[in-house]
């Protein structure tokens, strides 16, 4: 199907809108990818200055126990108190003796 002029009278004349449209296009994606650089870095530094709580139990500390009235008289008490505490048990740790023993290196 061959072109004829009347056809590229009407190319001629959307060009100029074309491209500006090109040029939106082009400008809308950098624009875009500013943005969210700009978003991405304010929430690292929100992020830098909020206070994080630890992820894990064994990190964090235990709260502080506040018995109220104690008075320095009383060292009974207080070995009691520790006395009574109950201890946590240690993690079992499971090993076996053969383990890297024996090494099949005929593949």
């Amino acid at each position: 199907m061959p072109i004829n002029p009347i056809d590229l009278q009407t190319v001629f004349a959307q060009l100029g809108q074309v491209g500006k449209q090109q040029a939106a296009e082009k400008d809308g994606a950098l624009l875009h990818s500013m943005l969210h650089g700009a978003q991405v870095k304010k929430q690292e530094d929100e992020a830098a200055k909020a206070i994080q709580k630890p992820k894990d139990d064994q990190t964090a500390t235990e709260a502080i126990k506040d018995d109220g009235g104690s008075q320095h008289g009383e060292p009974e008490q207080e070995k009691k108190r520790d006395g009574d505490a109950p201890k946590k048990p240690e993690p079992e740790t499971i090993s076996d003796p053969a383990l890297g023993g024996h090494v099949d290196i005929s593949g």
